[in-house]
């Protein structure tokens, strides 16, 4: 993105130093044209990562999009078995999404797990949680 940039400034920069503003010549018109492609290449790849951040805002593995409204077999067809349960009643279904990794004996549990939290069948809430599945 920054080579790009500076490659977009430099074609400007050469356009001001030969004073070839003259459209008809042949120069001009493809350093014209690569600046727009560039930025509409820009653009796309702007527009592509905001689409992904409003399909994916928990986390980059799981589309909430998808599991919100989902049932339990949906989810589990598409992304696996479920790495734990939260509570006796099973309405709360875990995705490890990062394992505990002590540094030393005392240390906290920095395990991150995405939790889907089912109504009547149906997933109605999605978050992360740090720490183990006992609370």
């Amino acid at each position: 993105m920054i080579r790009l940039s500076i490659c977009i400034i430099k074609s400007f920069l050469s356009l001001k130093k030969t004073n070839k503003y003259i459209i008809g010549d042949a120069s001009v018109k493809k350093k014209v044209l690569i600046i727009v492609t560039c930025v509409i290449a820009l653009a796309g790849v702007v527009t592509s990562i905001c689409i992904y951040r409003h399909y994916h805002p928990t986390h980059w593995r799981y589309n909430d999009g998808f599991i919100i409204g989902s049932t339990e077999k949906q989810i589990v067809e598409k992304y696996g078995e479920f790495d734990g349960q939260k509570g006796s009643s099973g309405n709360v279904k875990s995705y490890m999404i990062r394992d505990n990794t002590p540094e030393s004996i005392m240390s906290k549990d920095d395990s991150l797990w995405y939790d889907i939290t089912f109504k009547d069948g149906v997933a109605v809430k999605v978050e992360l949680r740090e720490g183990y599945i006992g609370g």
